[in-house]
Formats: C-alpha cells, sequence, structure tokens
C-alpha cells in the first residue's frame, strides 16, 4: 500500500506577511531534505504542525491525500 500526502505552504503569502528571510523559511526554505529517520521526522512534524495552525489559519495551506 502506498499513501501519498501532498503539502502545499504558500510561502509567498507568508512572506509577504511576515518578510522574507523569517525564521520559519530559513530553517525550512526550499532545498533538498536528507538525514536521519529522527531528522525527518522532527522535520515534517514541525512543517505539519506550522501549516496547520498558522497557514491553514489564512488561507495558505492545501493538501491533497
Amino acid at each position: 500500500m502506498t499513501v501519498k500526502i501532498e503539502l502545499n505552504l504558500d510561502m509567498d503569502s507568508y512572506n509577504k506577511k511576515y518578510g522574507k528571510g523569517s525564521e520559519f523559511e530559513k530553517k525550512y526554505g526550499p532545498r533538498t531534505w536528507s538525514g536521519t529517520p529522527a531528522e525527518i521526522k522532527e522535520l515534517v512534524e514541525d512543517i505539519l504542525s506550522e501549516g496547520f495552525y498558522d497557514w491553514d489559519n489564512e488561507g495558505w495551506f492545501k493538501m491533497n491525500v
């Protein structure tokens, strides 16, 4: 079984409101991710937490399952 989850966090709208170079952008900005399973788990949990909280409240978060 394969389950695919696609998240779209609208960084342009986020940056427009909070300014480019935010702490979140510095930490999670566009790049290829790699690391230990624990590091990837932390990354995914943090992005989901921010996505559901900040982006969803503003309408900047889209998810397809």
